[in-house]
């Protein structure tokens, strides 16, 4: 019987492939490493942890890529020692496989040399003890079968299961991983909305004396085109001696001509994290609930810090970190520890009795750690004189 022989050699480099992908052990292997990294990253995108799972993945990219290499060293080798999508035809009896290269150069395989035998729909494999592999289309080929049958049966491939395997693995991969992207499910989803709302500014000068409140303000304006009415009701800065600041966090709220909330922006700092400032913005849209409060406009506090001489104040502590906090308004009664009262254009008295409540909104420098040791500077802002 004779069979022409219709592999070409990107036909035969693609079943070389294709069989050492899927067509073997190794795709156990490569299935179970795959399935592995798809664990990590859904780890990743679930919780975060990058310390800890980053190299894991890593790993596992690196096991992966040392057996693509190995696949593809192999194949180069079947490619370089193979003769088969040369040959013309092929000829078959009931005791060998006869291939002809050409008109001087036949080869000749024993049927008891065949080890396996696999086929799909187009193609069957044969697999003979020397390692050769070799293809022969199943078009005009129906006789072969009854050589094959006849020596070694015919086995059918689990090509399919493995490709069905990974398309599977690659479907719940995607799937799980996805789920962590939506509506804050996870790490991921959170880092996406960091990246659609979150701005970052790189400033030089960190020094609380020269940039003062109104310079952390700057940096939002910047940025953002801030709504015509401003407030907060929470400003934290830590800095150190010499005015070099090491953290802070404010939020500042935005509302329209006619007072209705529009944007939240929350602007923070953390120089053992990043040099640079971060800007989150909130769109409230028509479901802020927050009212304007015109004592906590964000004006008085950027007045009541430029007016406040922080320099000074601290030098009385000598420690090495300080802290100013604004929480909004409060009242301490008649209590006059660390009172001082500033009015609006700045002039700050410390006052000795109190014939009213102190209430107002309240700017505390103070020692972070060393509040019960070292009563705070409590600054209130009174526009007309309540004590004496």
């Amino acid at each position: 019987m004779i069979i022409e022989n219709k592999l070409t050699k990107r036909k035969y480099r693609n079943l070389v492939l294709s069989e050492l992908l899927f067509g073997s052990f190794r795709a156990i292997i490569i299935l179970v490493i795959y399935c592995l990294g798809w664990r990590i990253l859904y780890s990743v995108a679930k919780a975060g942890q990058l310390k800890k799972n980053i190299p894991l993945f890593l790993g596992v990219c690196f096991i992966l890529l040392i057996i693509l290499i190995n696949v593809i060293i192999t194949c180069h080798a079947h490619m370089k020692n193979s003769f088969f999508f040369n040959a013309s035809s092929v000829m078959a009896d009931n005791n060998q496989l006869v291939i002809d290269v050409d008109e001087n150069n036949k080869i000749t395989y024993q049927w008891d040399s065949l080890t396996k035998v696999k086929e799909n729909r187009k193609w069957y494999f044969m697999f003979f003890n020397d390692k050769s592999f070799f293809p022969i289309s199943k078009d005009n080929s129906d006789e072969l079968r009854d050589y094959l049958e006849a020596f070694k049966p015919v086995k059918r491939t689990y090509k399919k299961i493995s490709i069905l395997a990974f398309v599977l693995a690659t479907a719940c991969g995607i799937y799980f991983v996805g789920t962590c992207a939506v509506n804050f499910n996870g790490h991921l989803a959170w880092k996406i909305n960091e990246l659609k709302t979150d701005k970052k500014a790189e400033i030089k000068d960190m020094n609380l004396y020269t940039l003062k409140f109104q310079g952390i303000i700057n940096i939002l304006k910047d940025k953002e085109k801030t709504e015509p009415n401003l407030m907060t009701n929470s400003v934290d800065i830590k800095f150190e001696k010499d005015g070099t600041i090491k953290s802070f966090e404010t939020y500042i709220y935005g509302f329209d001509n006619d007072y209705n909330l529009k944007s939240g922006y929350l602007l923070y700092y953390d120089r053992s994290k990043s040099s640079k400032v971060t800007i989150h913005k909130q769109d409230w849209g028509s479901k802020g609930t927050i009212k304007y409060n015109s004592q906590n406009d964000l004006s008085i506090v950027i007045n009541m810090l430029n007016k406040i001489n922080v320099k000074d104040d601290v030098k009385v502590w000598n420690e090495p970190t300080y802290a100013i906090m604004y929480k909004g308004i409060r009242d301490f009664g008649y209590n006059l520890d660390g009172i001082r009262l500033i009015d609006k254009d700045g002039n700050i008295t410390i006052p000795k009795t109190a014939e009213d409540d102190i209430k107002g909104p309240t700017i505390s420098i103070y020692c972070p750690g060393r509040e019960q040791a070292i009563i705070p500077h409590r600054f209130v802002y009174m526009p007309g004189s309540q004590a004496h």
